[in-house]
């Protein structure tokens, strides 16, 4: 779920809810928190990229997109495609996440929430 008219939210897992919180404006930075424990972080990668680097616990995943005009995903470990994550058609925001066991629930979470952001900045001037 976002803020409105933010790049802020949260995600509602097992009972729990984790809070995604945004750093800075041209070298962006997200945080998903679960108490006051980081759990996992988020770079941009370029002013205008849409590629995030993400880290959790000692895993560093790259979420890219998959083409320049595409608006598909892949979550890559190392140089391993380890998730997917695409919309179900051009006119949706209903998307299909298919990750391995090397992407765990928080990265495939967070993963997707930072896609459904940037699908959200493309496609939409409402808030959410």
């Amino acid at each position: 779920m976002f803020e409105p008219f933010s790049d802020q939210g949260s995600i509602l897992f097992n009972d729990s809810r984790l809070v995604v919180r945004k750093k800075g404006w041209v070298n962006a930075c997200w945080t998903l928190e679960q108490g006051e424990n980081i759990v996992a972080v988020a770079k941009k990668r370029g002013i205008a990229g849409r590629s995030f680097d993400l880290t959790w616990g000692k895993d560093a995943f790259l979420l890219k997109q998959q083409a320049l005009i595409a608006r598909g995903y892949d979550i890559l470990l190392g140089d391993a495609v380890v998730g997917t994550i695409e919309p179900e058609h051009p006119l949706t925001r209903k998307a299909h996440v298919e990750c391995e066991a090397a992407a765990a629930d928080i990265v495939q979470l967070f993963s997707f929430w930072l896609v459904a952001m940037v699908w959200r900045s493309t496609t939409d001037t409402s808030p959410a």
